[in-house]
């Protein structure tokens, strides 16, 4: 199983994957990063438990507690999109560390369902 998690300044979003089936989803609180017992729980409640985890968020100091609690549960593999994978965009935006990798991975996955029509 396949975890793909957002984490947002409010919320942490995840999806839980079997091959590129959505099997489940569900929502945590960001605050509960803060609460390592707390946030291993959430996850293991919401059926959190995969062997591979890609993370996507724009909160630094979430990010890092979401991936030490992934690996004390099991997760043998933990990507963080920006440190790990790079999303395959040019940012020409002004200001590039303005813009979250949420941002530019629906950029990317709007070019790769759209094509450049969806960039311009």
């Amino acid at each position: 199983m396949i975890l793909a998690i957002d984490i947002g300044n409010t919320a942490i979003h995840v999806g839980c994957f079997e091959g590129r089936r959505l099997r489940r989803r569900f929502s945590i609180p960001t605050s509960l990063a803060r609460a390592p017992g707390r946030l291993r729980r959430g996850l293991a409640r919401g059926g959190g438990r995969g062997d591979e985890a890609i993370i996507c968020s724009v909160v630094p100091w979430a990010t890092s507690r979401v991936v030490r609690a992934l690996r004390a549960s099991g997760c043998s593999r933990v990507r963080v999109v920006g440190r790990d994978i790079r999303v395959p965009l040019k940012n020409r935006y002004r200001y590039p560390r303005q813009v979250g990798q949420d941002r530019l991975v629906g950029a990317y996955a709007a070019w790769c369902q759209f094509g450049d029509g969806a960039l311009r």
